[in-house]
């Protein structure tokens, strides 16, 4: 069993007081790329500043392996790397001469730790440069290699990929991941782009309106929505429809969307054979489409953006 890095109970935090954040609780383990994913004003990045000590948690408590952060602040935060936003850069000096700041500010660090930070980000051609001859992906990765010097075991990441072209936010996540498999690292990162979360995370937590909606395996969250089949029935036989549809073992949700449209959670070999029953008592079907589901289509439903636990909820049977 994977050592768990990071644990969060119960965190709380009011601001101005008017509660933000409510009752967050996850944890991360060595080794994994962890996911923070909300929407706009969920509190993802509230949720981090009092993680890396920017803000005071009102309640709860945040454990950095099994040292506490309230309790022993100066020990528990030296065994976490951060980037807030942007990666804070000198860019008049050079690649070199920055990480040589930091290991000045950080104590203790060799210059062969620092040849070898350079070498693992890929910046062995460009450290003598600089930083303000760097491209943005450069920048992030010099950044990330500032807060990997002191060997933390947790890298915080905020939206890192913001700002970064296609080929940039490709390098990053091929870098996230070998920051994980290879070094053993826990990174836990915030953001936004469900397509790149999807690809680069192990596991993620959701979060809404300063709660933790859903804490799993992505993979295993996204099987738990799959095998939607929608279906495309005339207005007057919706009601009937409904009721043929719940009455079929293979059928284990129904939900209405719209004003012709009845959605369903079933294995999709089975289409054929539920077609044909609702054929056979006398309902029209003019479309029936089948659905990937993705991990825009869990945020989405989870966070009551459109899916079936917003407005169309009510029409849900669940057998």
């Amino acid at each position: 069993m994977a050592d768990t890095v990071l644990t969060v109970k119960g965190l709380k935090k009011a601001i101005g007081g008017k509660p933000i954040i409510h009752d967050i609780t996850f944890d991360v383990n060595a080794g994994e790329v962890f996911g923070f994913l909300g929407p706009n004003g969920a509190g993802k990045t509230t949720t981090i500043r009092m993680l890396v000590g920017l803000a005071k948690a009102d309640g709860g408590d945040i454990r950095i392996g099994d040292i506490s952060l309230q309790e022993d602040f100066p020990k528990a935060i030296s065994q976490v790397g951060c980037i807030v936003e942007n990666p804070e850069l000198y860019k008049f000096l050079t690649g070199r001469e920055n990480l040589e700041q930091f290991a000045r500010m950080s104590g203790g660090i060799s210059a062969a730790r620092m040849e070898e930070i350079v070498r693992f980000v890929d910046l062995e051609r460009a450290v003598d440069d600089k930083v303000k001859t760097y491209s943005l992906g450069m920048r992030q990765r010099l950044g990330i290699a500032q807060a990997l010097l002191h060997r933390p075991k947790i890298l915080i990441l905020d939206e890192p990929t913001n700002g970064l072209d296609p080929a940039g936010i490709r390098e990053l996540r091929q870098f996230i991941r070998r920051l994980a498999e290879e070094e053993g690292l826990a990174v836990f990162i915030s953001s936004h782009l469900l397509s790149e979360i999807e690809m680069m995370c192990d596991r993620v937590a959701i979060i809404s309106q300063g709660n933790v909606i859903s804490v799993g395996v992505v993979k295993e969250l996204m099987e738990q929505f799959a095998n939607q089949v929608d279906w495309t029935i005339p207005p007057a036989h919706l009601e009937q429809a409904s009721r043929v549809l719940g009455g079929i073992k293979a059928v284990t949700e129904v939900w209405q969307s719209g004003e012709e449209r009845l959605k369903t959670r079933m294995d999709v070999e089975q289409v054929s054979a539920v077609n044909q029953a609702l054929v056979n008592a006398g309902v029209p079907v003019t479309g029936i489409a089948t659905k990937t589901v993705t991990l825009e289509d869990l945020f989405l439903t989870l966070t009551g953006g459109g899916g079936k636990h917003g407005t169309e909820h009510a029409g849900t049977r669940t057998k």
